[in-house]
């Protein structure tokens, strides 16, 4: 299949018989742009016992679920 849009895209084949449908099999696709390297990363913690706290530039919408780890 070709996928022309972002997004999540659902696929099913399915089969006719007697005019009943029955779903044979199928496929979530998610399409989008793989996510940039962050950019200006800047953290800031407060004492010695604080939690960090970050915030950074994404880059481009990525239309997927994306996950941004600092190690």
């Amino acid at each position: 299949f070709l996928v022309h849009t972002y997004g999540k895209h659902m696929f099913t084949c399915k089969t006719v018989c007697e005019y009943k449908k029955k779903l044979i099999c199928g496929i979530d696709i998610e399409s989008g742009n793989p996510p940039d390297e962050p950019r200006n990363v800047s953290c800031i913690q407060y004492g010695t016992d604080g939690h960090p706290t970050c915030t950074w530039d994404k880059g481009r919408l990525t239309y997927i679920n994306t996950t941004y780890v600092i190690q």
